[in-house]
């Protein structure tokens, strides 16, 4: 019995055998001869073609093209059959499915070395792919499966970003398990919308800030944070992991991801300027003597740790100031943009924000501020 199928070339017509039910069917062309080295099973083209064992035998493999038209096939199949002389094309054997490659991935070194909160992201998303690929082997995955989740992702109200966030680890994961593969399927990113552009921080409403977290029960603790952000620039996570060790009051500098953990996984040091210079004093003066950390938590007990998190105080205070666009990483902003407007170079402030690119983030993002605080000055200027 003899089937068309729906896939066309530019002057052929593919035609399909079904004997008794065969996965694998052969393919024709438009005058019904075989085509040599091809199958068709549920729509997709395979080229088939042999492969030296390393025990000196041969065996016949099946490798699936990404073309929809027999010409495209053909050609496809071809540089398939050019890979395979050139030893490129992998060898048959155990093909995972994603679940299991996912495990493996999440068990390597290549893992293990990101960062704590990649590392995080990372298996929160490749669980929802679980759940979605089912037992789903690793060279079943079509990009049709992908969109699916794609799809399914914005329907449950996911902003585009997070789906991105999403394929990021789906792709590194099945880029670890490339040996089991042909080629990578692949989907579109989706178009993510700018992110609205965040105000500025004053100095006003961190005075604001700094009043308001009197509500809190660690009202000090709080306020020395929040100062030593706005002074410093640094990240919420890299100031509560510093050690008072790395606070040298000598060199006035203080020393940011002595342990490697940071975005880039690289120490910097921070030259004091005034405002630093002073909290770092009162912060130093006022620590419990038993403690190795700027920033310990109040709650460490016997064990000496630093602060985990002072997000539920601060919000609270952000709530009470009517605040409550700011976040931890605004102050970091502020301080960028405190620097730009005081003429510092935009390389020395990158070194001090922790950008390996030279400046050219801060002059990106904080350049109009340098004119404008020009232009001001400009203005004043009597001749």
């Amino acid at each position: 019995m003899e089937r068309n199928s729906t896939h066309t070339g530019k002057f052929q017509t593919v035609h399909a055998e079904n004997h008794g039910g065969a996965m694998f069917l052969p393919v024709r062309d438009s005058r019904k001869r075989k085509v040599r080295g091809m199958v068709m099973r549920n729509g997709k083209f395979y080229a088939q073609m042999r492969v030296a064992l390393p025990d000196g035998k041969s065996r016949a493999i099946r490798v699936p093209l990404d073309a929809t038209r027999l010409d495209e096939a053909i050609a496809e199949a071809e540089l398939k059959r050019t890979e395979k002389r050139k030893g490129e094309i992998h060898l048959p054997g155990h093909r995972p499915q994603f679940a299991d490659l996912a495990a493996e991935y999440l068990a390597s070194g290549i893992f293990s070395h990101k960062k704590e909160s990649t590392r995080q992201s990372e298996t929160q998303a490749l669980n929802r792919w679980i759940t979605h690929l089912g037992g789903k082997r690793v060279d079943w995955i079509t990009p049709a499966l992908l969109a699916d989740y794609q799809e399914k992702r914005l329907k449950s109200g996911t902003s585009p970003r997070t789906v991105n966030l999403d394929m990021t680890a789906f792709n590194n994961c099945m880029r670890f398990g490339k040996k089991h593969l042909t080629s990578l399927p692949k989907a579109e990113r989706l178009a993510q919308p700018a992110s609205p552009k965040r105000p500025l921080l004053s100095r006003e409403q961190i005075d604001l800030l700094l009043d308001k977290a009197a509500i809190s029960k660690n009202v000090d603790f709080l306020r020395y944070y929040l100062r030593f952000l706005a002074a410093s620039g640094c990240r919420e996570q890299e100031a509560l992991k510093i050690p008072k060790a790395d606070v040298d009051m000598t060199r006035e500098v203080v020393k940011v991801g002595g342990d490697g953990d940071t975005k880039n996984r690289q120490s910097r040091e921070i030259q004091f300027n005034p405002a630093l210079r002073e909290v770092l004093t009162e912060i130093l003066a006022a620590l419990p003597p038993d403690t190795k950390w700027l920033f310990p938590s109040p709650q460490r007990g016997k064990k000496d740790i630093h602060t985990m998190s002072l997000r539920e105080s601060f919000y609270a205070t952000r709530k009470e100031a009517g605040l409550t666009w700011v976040g931890f990483h605004d102050f970091r902003h502020y301080f960028a943009s405190a620097c730009v407007m005081a003429g510092i170079d935009y390389m020395t402030i990158a070194k001090w924000l922790g950008h390996q690119d030279g400046g050219i983030l801060v002059g990106k993002t904080y350049g109009h501020l340098n004119d404008e605080h020009q232009r001001n000055a400009a203005a004043k200027l009597s001749l």
